[in-house]
């Protein structure tokens, strides 16, 4: 079991690490939405192999902690991450693709959605 303080500290690293990532991401999310793949690009950010999505950055390369994929809602969703009956819920908590990116973040096999900005002075 996780104690609080691991947790934040693996959120801290996980932080450092996607300001790292974060114009990589971005210009997937821009590829994804501009090629017209999806509305709903999602990131994955893990330190375990998972099999959702496709990998765009990988941590070993990198020497950092954590990996990233490449997802969409529709994979979520055709793997029941996202259940049928919540995907309106889901669009309706969803930002701007183009100034956020929305990443699920697995941290010691528990997982959820967060946005980050692109851009510092993002709300």
């Amino acid at each position: 079991m996780i104690n609080i303080n691991d947790k934040a500290e693996q959120l801290k690293v996980l932080e450092q690490n996607l300001n790292i990532y974060k114009e990589s991401i971005r210009e997937v999310a821009l590829e994804i939405l501009n090629n017209k793949v999806s509305k709903y690009p999602v990131f994955v950010a893990y330190t375990e192999t998972i099999t959702i999505g496709k990998m765009i950055i990988d941590k070993e390369e990198l020497a950092l902690e954590y990996s990233i994929n490449a997802s969409l809602l529709e994979e979520f969703v055709a793997k029941n991450i996202v259940l049928a009956d919540k995907i309106n819920e889901f669009k309706k908590t969803w930002k701007d693709p183009r100034k956020f990116a929305c990443i699920f973040a697995i941290i010691d096999k528990e997982a959820s959605f967060i946005y980050i900005p692109y851009d510092d002075d993002q709300e």
